[in-house]
Order: structure tokens, then C-alpha cells, then sequence
């Protein structure tokens, strides 16, 4: 018989081993509690570009960008090959570490460029395409060449290969109106989709929805018939008819705005609808440094800024079981010179560049042809005058008087909105300024007249004393209300308002300078305000003559006329073009190609260039809009 000493060895034995068991079943169960959790679960990233506005060759002096050379510290921002070399690269460390990417655009990648004149096989597309994005949006500049010339950039797109899906959820058209026929056939046949749920690793399901929204939708007249429904209720049916199709998670591609700040109606969005995870905003240009979390859903909400200077960045961790994202981070990512470009993508750029340099032969320009040069910043400044402001102004009045073939009568004033300012002139490395510089800075619209070039067309209008006041009154009354991009820059005139005094009674006196005065640097001569019989020379372009109604709706009449003083209908609109030739037809006047005139005219790059003693701060061509005291 064995020892009780024995007896009590063999029953610790025994203990230990059934404990040591115990423990490694417990082990086990947590291995596989711990496997159960990460199938679960699953991380993805987003990438997004928005306002993009066909800077291909980045943002900023054009004669400085170098794609290729991380090192020369140049100060262009963005451009394709900046992009393509950081998504690749991003795709490449995500396919390490087995993280799906899925990349986004949220609107307004046309217009803004030269490059705006590859119409034909338009360069855009052919970036979506070559980088493979998931899905796009449209915005409002999208419309600016109307609806017809949408239809044919996309046909071009597709035509060359272009097959990214354009998610306009809440786009409507008019069955009763030929006017949209052409956006009716590409939502028929597909090229424009309702929504897309697009399945990643781990068979997480994401569902796309896109939107333009209230703001955006009143800058694109051209869209007219289309409109597009912006009430919370048919979102959310949106919403949910992809929630009740399978999709796990929503993301909204929105072409309607955030602020610096977390407001806007993006963020309103996510107050009223539920089931938005996230929401891919764009159009306000707000480079959103963290990513903000709105509404009940605990929607987040970012935006990449303007031009292709950032790229955002989300990482998201997703739980199938509890169907939401339970953990993420986001990154605001500089493109700058310290991102190495992509060789493959700089040459499709270069490859549409010169084909461009070939277009413009007629007018004898090439893209990197030097037109001036300056020694300090232009710079716009959101409701305020400035002295861009002020030389783009000034520009246009000057070409005017000395390119329209059709009309002796020298142009008092000149009228130039900042929304169609697009891009500052920046001194950069070597202060010289090419013709890509000039017009990047005014290159928006197209004519609905017929005439190809890109541009809007230059108007030949009279306007009476009183109705000049109204005009300074849109931008210390009504621009504040409307936003900054109907501020009207002036030439010709100056005027003095009181900030103290009652909205749209603000203006007290305006003042005209003779017309020889070609920087509007003369005090001028105080207009009789009552005066509604004698009439002013008036160039504007199109887009700001068909928004005077919109004045006119603020009290602020103003009536565009003839030189007889009748009334001009919308309708006649096309026979007050001014034309640059007597040759048969109107060869029109746009407004980069009045720019590039006055400079080159004025202050070529052979001479001392754009002159800082007038328009640079406290120069003398400034001081056209003064603020006064007192009652």
C-alpha cells in the first residue's frame, strides 16, 4: 500500500495537470473570442480629392513646379503627379498591411486651368481613370459650360476610356424640357448612377451616395432645367434604400460644404438624416484639419481643401456585428514639393501640355510662354478690395475700349466679380508670370453662343448713375449676405459707403474717373445718384449680366441697356458680345484673353512688370471702395 506522503504527491500531480488543462482550454477560448472579434472587424481607408479644378500642373507659379525634384523646394501645391505618387504609395503600405483603399472625388474637377482646353479627351477623366477611382460626383462648375457640353466632356472621357462611376443621387431632370435631354440619356444608360455599393475584402459593403447641394446649386445657372432635390426626407430614403440593398456602411460624396469651424450644410445634413457614416465633403474649399462628428449617427465629416493641395485621409475600423465604426483617425495630407511625383503620370501631363501649346499657336502663346512679371504677391481677400481685384478690373476695361471692333464708345467702368478669380499670381522663385499664370487666374465659362473657346464672353452694356451705385452696393450689402464670391472689383469708379448706415443704403457717393484713366487712380468726378437718364460704357461678362436680376431681387435695380437706353432682354443677350474682329460672326472677348492683353500691352515681361506702386498694398490704384464715418 502506498505512503499517505505518496498518496499526497500523486493528488498535487493530478491537481496541477487538471489545472494546467483548465488553463490552456481557457487559452483557448480566448484565442478564438480574440479571432471572433478581428473577423468582425475591418479597416479600411479612405482617400478623397475635391475642387481639384483641373489643376493638373498644381497650384501656383506655373514656371516653378518640378514634380520630379523633391528637393528644390518649390512652392506649387498639388498637380496630378504629386497625386498619383502619393495615392500609390498609400495603396502600396494599405496592400502591406492587407487595408483595402477606396479613393473618392467630391466635385469641381473641371474648370480652373489651361487645361480646361483638353475638351477634346479631357484630362480629368483621364486621371480618374488611370488612378482608379471608385467613384466621383459632379459639381457645381462641372455645369459652367451647360448641359450639352457636360454630356460631350464625358462622352470624350468614356471615349478614351473613362468608366468611373458618377454618383449624382439627388439630380433631377425635367421630362417636359428638351433642354436636359443629354443628362437624361447618361443617367439612362448608366454613365450617371443613383448610388453604388461597392464590396471590399472581408466582404464589407459600402454604399456611395452623391450630392450637389443648396450653395452649389445656386452658382450653376447653366444647369437649368436640371435641378437637384435637396430635402432631408428624400436623402434619407436614399439612405436607406441602400441600408435595405445590403450596404454596411454609407458614405456621401457631397458637393455642398463644411466650414473651418464644423458648420455648413454638410454638418445640417448629418443632423436631419440617419445612417450617414460618413460624408466626403467638398465646393467650400475648407481644408479641414481633424474630421468632425455630427449628428446622431455620428456622422464624420471632412473636406481636402481647394486644387489638389491636400488629400484626406481616413482609417477607419468597422464592426460588422455592432454595424458601426468603432474607431478612426484622420489626416489632412500636405501635396507639397516633399512628395515624390509620379514619372508616369507627369508624362500624360506633359503629353496634353503640348498639345495645348499646339492649340494656342493661333494667338501665338504657349503655356509656358512669359507674358510679365512682378516682384510681390496678388492675392484676393474674401470681401474686401484688393489690388488683383483691382488690375483684372482695370484689365478688362482697357482691352474692351481697345479690342471691340464694333463699338467707338470708350468703357467707363469695368465689372469683375472675385468668384471668378480663381487663382492668385505668387512672385515664386523668378517672379515671371506665363500665359498658364494669366489665365488661371480668369479662366471660367463657355458661351452659349456658339463660339468653342473657353471663356466667358465680355459684354458691351450702359448703365445709368443710379444703377452704378446698386452695382457698389452688391459688395458692401449684398455680398455679405450672399458670399464673397459675388464681391465686384471696379474700374473706372470709385465710391464711398458709411458700414453704420441701413443694408443696401450703405453706398453715399461714387465718383467717375475719366476714361483715360487706365489704373483709376484720379479722385474722379461725384456722380448725381438721382441721374437715371445719362448713361456709363459698362463691360461685364455674361455670368454677372445674368445675375443682375438677382441684385434687382435684393432692391438694388439694375437694368443693362443699350446704348439708346432700352432695356436688354435676356433673350438679345448674344448681340451685345463685344467683338474682337470684323470678320463674319463675333469672335468674342474673354476675360483671360483680355488679361493677357493688358499685361503684355502694359507691363510686358521685357519692361519692369506689374507695378507695386498701384497695386500692391497701399498703392495708388487702390482706395476704390472707402469707408467713411459719421452720419
Amino acid at each position: 500500500m502506498a505512503s499517505k506522503n505518496n498518496m499526497m504527491g500523486l493528488f498535487i500531480k493530478i491537481t496541477v495537470i487538471f489545472i494546467t488543462l483548465a488553463f490552456i482550454v481557457s487559452c483557448g477560448n480566448n484565442d478564438d473570442n480574440d479571432n471572433k472579434d478581428n473577423a468582425d472587424t475591418v479597416s479600411l481607408v479612405i482617400l478623397q480629392t475635391s475642387d481639384v479644378h483641373h489643376h493638373a500642373a498644381g497650384y501656383g507659379p506655373q514656371s516653378d513646379y518640378t514634380p520630379l525634384d523633391s528637393t528644390d523646394n518649390d512652392s506649387v501645391m498639388g498637380g496630378y503627379a504629386r497625386l498619383a505618387g502619393l495615392i500609390k504609395k498609400i495603396r502600396s503600405d494599405a496592400s502591406s498591411d492587407d487595408q483595402p483603399v477606396l479613393l473618392f472625388d467630391s466635385g469641381d474637377f473641371l474648370m480652373g486651368t489651361i487645361y480646361d482646353m483638353t475638351a477634346s479627351d479631357p484630362i480629368a477623366f483621364k486621371f480618374f481613370k488611370l488612378m482608379n477611382y471608385d467613384a466621383i460626383t459632379l459639381g457645381n462648375h462641372e455645369f459652367d459650360w451647360g448641359n450639352d457640353r457636360l454630356a460631350d466632356l464625358i462622352d470624350a472621357g468614356m471615349a478614351s476610356g473613362f468608366d468611373v462611376p458618377i454618383v449624382a443621387s439627388n439630380i433631377v431632370t425635367d421630362p417636359l424640357d428638351s433642354e436636359d435631354d443629354v443628362i437624361e440619356a447618361i443617367v439612362t444608360n448608366g454613365t450617371i448612377v443613383e448610388n453604388k455599393i461597392i464590396t471590399v475584402e472581408d466582404g464589407l459593403k459600402v454604399g456611395i451616395l452623391g450630392i450637389l447641394g443648396i450653395g452649389a446649386h445656386s452658382v450653376a445657372p447653366l444647369a437649368d432645367p436640371v435641378t437637384f432635390n435637396h430635402d432631408y426626407g428624400f436623402l434619407q430614403g436614399k439612405v436607406d434604400a441602400l441600408k435595405s440593398s445590403g450596404a454596411d456602411l454609407i458614405v456621401l460624396l457631397s458637393h455642398t460644404g463644411v466650414g473651418s469651424a464644423g458648420s455648413g450644410e454638410d454638418s445640417d445634413i448629418a443632423e436631419n438624416v440617419t445612417g450617414i457614416d460618413i460624408i466626403a465633403s467638398g465646393h467650400e474649399h475648407t481644408a479641414t484639419t481633424t474630421a468632425f462628428i455630427k449628428g446622431a449617427s455620428n456622422t464624420i465629416i471632412f473636406s481636402p481643401g481647394e486644387y489638389g493641395s491636400y488629400l484626406s485621409r481616413l482609417d477607419i475600423t468597422y464592426n460588422k456585428k455592432q454595424k458601426k465604426i468603432t474607431d478612426h483617425k484622420f489626416e489632412l495630407i500636405p501635396v507639397d514639393d516633399t512628395v515624390a511625383g509620379d514619372k508616369d503620370m507627369d508624362d500624360v501631363v506633359k503629353g496634353y501640355k503640348s498639345m495645348i501649346s499646339t492649340a494656342l499657336n493661333d494667338i501665338g502663346m504657349s503655356p509656358d510662354t512669359i507674358v510679365t512679371k512682378t516682384g510681390f504677391d496678388l492675392e484676393m481677400k474674401s470681401l474686401q478690395e484688393t489690388g488683383f481685384g483691382n488690375l483684372t478690373a482695370d484689365a478688362i476695361r482697357a482691352a474692351a475700349g481697345a479690342l471691340d471692333a464694333m463699338d467707338n464708345e470708350p468703357y467707363a467702368v469695368g465689372v469683375i466679380a472675385t468668384g471668378v478669380i480663381r487663382d492668385n499670381l505668387y512672385q515664386g522663385k523668378t517672379g515671371n508670370i506665363t500665359f498658364s499664370d494669366v489665365y488661371n487666374a480668369l479662366p471660367l465659362g463657355s458661351s452659349p453662343y456658339g463660339d468653342t473657346n473657353p471663356g466667358y464672353p465680355m459684354m458691351s452694356v450702359y448703365v445709368t448713375a443710379k444703377e452704378l451705385r446698386n452695382i457698389c452696393e452688391v459688395s458692401v450689402s449684398a455680398a455679405p449676405l450672399m458670399g464673397g464670391h459675388v464681391y465686384l472689383n471696379l474700374s473706372g469708379i470709385r465710391y464711398d459707403y458709411n458700414d453704420s448706415n441701413a443694408l443696401f443704403s450703405k453706398v453715399t457717393d461714387v465718383y467717375m474717373c475719366d476714361t483715360s484713366d487706365l489704373n483709376t487712380v484720379t479722385s474722379g468726378t461725384k456722380l448725381d445718384l438721382t441721374d437715371e437718364t445719362t448713361l456709363y460704357h459698362l463691360v461685364v461678362n455674361l455670368y454677372i449680366l445674368s445675375l443682375m436680376d438677382l441684385a434687382t431681387s435684393y432692391n438694388l435695380e439694375i437694368v443693362p441697356k443699350d446704348k439708346t437706353g432700352m432695356p436688354i432682354s435676356s433673350n438679345d443677350y448674344a448681340n451685345f458680345r463685344i467683338d474682337i474682329s470684323t470678320d463674319a460672326g463675333v469672335q468674342e472677348l474673354k476675360e483671360w484673353r483680355a488679361f493677357d492683353y493688358f499685361l503684355e500691352t502694359y507691363y510686358p515681361s521685357t519692361g519692369t512688370g506689374i507695378p507695386s506702386a498701384i497695386y500692391d498694398h497701399g498703392g495708388s490704384g487702390l482706395g476704390r471702395a472707402s469707408a467713411i464715418s459719421g452720419s
